[in-house]
């Protein structure tokens, strides 16, 4: 301390290793790299739901507190809560609530006005936005891999952020923005997971026994979507028929109608089934698992 020179004082706050204020250089990298993937998976699902063009960019992965992150969302917006089974809090995808709201329209078959007023999902708009979600959790945890917690689940919606409750005010949060453009409108959308729920795989994992790389590639594909489809038997017909025909022409198919339609995974026919119903949703009925050659 030099005589006649003011001193200065500082004012230093504890540090909580535990809450970290930044993201480790190396993780924000990985989950960049894997929001990355997933936003890239994600628009292809996506746009054939909405029937439209669908672009979506990451512009950011931070983390913060939990407090900090509902402030910077607006007062009202479609906050789908998420259960996440290692930890109490709960994980977040926001959406603009007005541009949901068009996006249920359009799967519904409308245009997806943009002008329709904010107001909370109707109950077949909530399954809708649900199914979105869940799609885009499966494609997310493929894309993460083993970084993201496993049996993440859509809990419940809240239309106001500031009252969900969906952690502490001061529980570390990673968050990754997305500029997500359905035909030529940009919406900024965000996913939020408790910072804890994103682990790592211990150093110990990598010492693996022979059938673990088999196990790996079996989990990983049981994520991975897969398209179904119910067939009839095939039916010839001749070109001439085929070029004359004309709207409102019968083609009688050789399938008898009390005979079981083929169920095909990926145009691969795996067993046999009838249709059905599953409330208001056409469903089929497993009738025989034995795959047909």
């Amino acid at each position: 301390m030099v005589s006649g020179v003011p001193t200065r004082t500082i004012d230093a706050e504890p540090y909580d290793f535990s809450r970290p204020t930044r993201l480790p250089r190396e993780q924000a990298a990985e989950v960049l790299r894997g929001m990355d993937s997933f936003a890239r998976s994600w628009v292809a699902e996506l746009s054939t739901k909405l029937r439209a063009e669908c672009s979506a960019t990451v512009v950011g992965v931070s983390l913060l507190p939990y407090e900090e992150y509902i402030k910077t969302l607006p007062e009202s917006a479609a906050m789908i809560l998420l259960s996440v089974d290692t930890v109490l809090a709960r994980g977040v995808m926001q959406f603009p609530l007005q541009a949901s709201l068009g996006w249920a329209e359009r799967m519904l078959g409308g245009a997806g006005r943009r002008d329709i007023p904010e107001r909370p999902f109707s109950p077949i708009e909530q399954a809708l936005v649900t199914k979105v979600v869940s799609g885009a959790l499966a494609t997310m945890a493929y894309s993460l891999g083993a970084s993201f917690p496993q049996n993440v689940k859509v809990d419940r919606i809240e239309y106001t952020p500031q009252a969900a409750k969906a952690a502490g005010p001061l529980d570390a949060t990673i968050v990754t923005s997305l500029e997500l453009t359905v035909d030529d409108a940009t919406s900024l959308i965000t996913f939020a997971l408790p910072a804890d729920a994103l682990t790592r795989e211990p150093v110990e994992s990598s010492r693996a026994s022979e059938d673990e790389p088999l196990d790996l590639m079996l989990a990983h594909l049981a994520g991975v979507p897969v398209r179904v489809s119910l067939q009839f038997q095939p039916t010839r017909v001749k070109p001439e028929v085929v070029l004359a025909l004309a709207e409102g022409d019968l083609i009688r198919m050789t399938h008898s109608k009390n005979r079981p339609l083929n169920f095909a995974v990926e145009g691969q026919i795996m067993a046999k089934a009838a249709v059905g119903a599953s409330g208001s949703q056409l469903a089929c009925v497993i009738v025989d698992t034995q795959e047909t050659p």
